[in-house]
């Protein structure tokens, strides 16, 4: 592949994953840190670009998402997959693409949130969705030729201005809670929230599909060269998110009352460049948010067109555009908040699965009885944090002796417990097995 080629499938990768939730919640974690942002942003950055790249390599070793789950029996891999295409699909990621496309591109300009005007707007949104992936083709003019150079100039011209703001010598304290006594883990879980590991195992495919497209089939060099793209899309991310915290933590000196990052981001940025400034936003708004929900729905209705091949895929894609612009009314908080458990629930399930991917063949490799055991216990204490994220059944105080229960991070000691005592069983027994054969 030529250098242009990997440079623009980098790009490519960046602009899927730049969609709503890596605009808004970067900027929502900056407001709440606010001395201790940069805390909150390696952990942010820890479960966003790290995890998601990390998925997306994996992809490209298993060849395929279903390898993932092989270690699974054939009825919880298939439905752990369909559960997670529905919460990235019509069930919360594609919905909430039109609900901040409309909050931050649209409603600033219409002077109210009308409910009539959000309902036009998400039947207006969902239509160029399903249009744009009947013919994904047209999406790469979009990405290339519009979406990427607006993308640059907006955010240049805003972290230039914040330079030169007189606040940003210094910041007021957290609003407190985690963000004040734990800002790493808080990033870690407003990382979770954006469901880019989810977001990456769908694009992942995507990938391999256009690196074969130039010829390469080898497994080696399609992991090289997805290692390559995504490290140059994790690289632009880390970019983008590190100028949406400080901006983020800059809006406190704006906005005593943030409602959610969206407004962060209007507030904001018309504070910096006016009236121009809030045009560009906008359409960088609806751009980004119109390539996730096109690179999103697209996996989406391939995956259950090739789960159920007598169903085609135009009947796949224009369900879940539908359900989406349904979806999209009930608001931003009210998505975040329902899915919130859902999300904390499966997300361990999807970065144990990856990490095992990423295990070296051979010595350190996890056996498929160890995953499926790790998996196990992952998922009775992910369902507890599930549990208390969801506040259902109160505080759940009782159960803090678990350690980092209070962060939500219930599952990761446990984890590590089975992998690394697994693991030292799997080699004792290897070990005892070649020995054997060496005496007899």
């Amino acid at each position: 592949m030529k250098t242009s080629d990997i440079i623009g499938m980098g790009l490519m990768l960046f602009a899927f994953f730049l969609g709503a939730g890596n605009l808004i919640f970067p900027a929502w974690a900056g407001y709440q840190a606010g001395s201790n942002l940069w805390w909150s942003y390696l952990g942010y950055v820890l479960t966003d670009v790290g995890l998601s790249l990390f998925a997306i390599v994996a992809i490209a070793r298993a060849g395929s998402p279903d390898a993932l789950t092989e270690a699974l029996p054939a009825g919880l891999g298939t439905l752990f997959w369909v559960i997670v295409y529905i919460v990235i699909g019509p069930a919360f990621a594609i919905p909430r693409t039109g609900v901040v496309a409309y909050d931050v591109g649209v409603a600033p300009w219409l002077g109210s949130h009308s409910p009539v005007y959000q309902g036009i707007h998400s039947v207006i949104f969902f239509a160029i969705v399903l249009w744009l992936c009947l013919f994904p083709g047209r999406l790469v003019t979009v990405i290339g030729k519009v979406l990427l150079p607006v993308l640059a100039v907006t955010l240049m011209s805003i972290y230039l201005a914040m330079i030169v703001e007189p606040s940003a010598a210094h910041f007021t304290p957290a609003t407190g809670g985690n963000w004040a006594v734990q800002p790493v883990s808080e990033g870690v879980l407003q990382g979770y929230l954006t469901m880019d590991t989810f977001g990456a195992m769908a694009f992942g495919i995507a990938i391999i599909t256009a690196l074969k497209a130039y010829g390469i089939e080898d497994r080696k060099r399609l992991v090289r060269y997805t290692l390559i793209s995504s490290v140059i899309a994790g690289v632009g991310l880390c970019a983008v998110y590190a100028g949406l915290f400080y901006l983020g933590a800059l809006g406190r000196f704006h906005l005593d009352h943030a409602a959610g990052g969206g407004q962060i981001l209007t507030v904001m940025v018309y504070q910096l460049l006016g009236n121009w400034g809030q045009a560009a936003l906008s359409i960088v708004i609806i751009l980004a948010c119109l390539t996730t929900a096109v690179g999103v729905g697209t996996s989406c209705g391939e995956y259950f067109a090739q789960r159920w091949p007598k169903i085609p895929y135009r009947f796949w894609i224009s369900s879940i555009c539908a359900l989406s612009a349904i979806v999209a009314n009930v608001g931003l908080q009210t998505l975040i908040t329902l899915s919130v458990p859902i999300v904390i629930t499966l997300y361990p399930l999807a970065i144990v699965m990856v990490f095992a991917q990423l295990m070296p063949r051979g010595f350190w490799q996890i056996s498929p009885g160890l995953l499926r055991l790790t998996l196990s216990v992952v998922l009775c204490f992910s369902i507890l944090d599930g549990i208390k994220s969801s506040g259902v059944v109160g505080d759940l105080h009782d159960l803090n002796w678990i350690p980092l229960f209070d962060s939500s991070l219930a599952w990761l000691l446990p984890a590590m417990v089975c992998i690394v005592c697994g693991w030292t069983y799997q080699s004792v027994r290897r070990r005892s097995l070649v020995i054997g054969k060496g005496v007899s």
